[in-house]
């Protein structure tokens, strides 16, 4: 026969260290510092296709 038992520390339960904000005061600052750094870059990534483009790629995809 088989012995079982279940452990009254499981080590799947959740800890409270897990669920404490990583967003303090420090975070925060160093967040926006690397937004400042990297906007320019980023609003470089918008793009503005014109209508023809638009038109022309969707012509090309009904051809498919």
């Amino acid at each position: 026969m088989t012995k079982t038992s279940t452990s009254k520390t499981n080590v799947n339960l959740p800890t409270q260290n897990m669920f404490q904000s990583t967003t303090d005061n420090d975070s925060d600052a160093e967040i926006d510092l690397f937004y400042d750094q990297i906007k320019s870059k980023l609003d470089g990534l918008v793009k503005n296709p014109l209508d023809d483009t638009i038109n022309r790629i969707l012509a090309y995809s009904k051809t498919k």
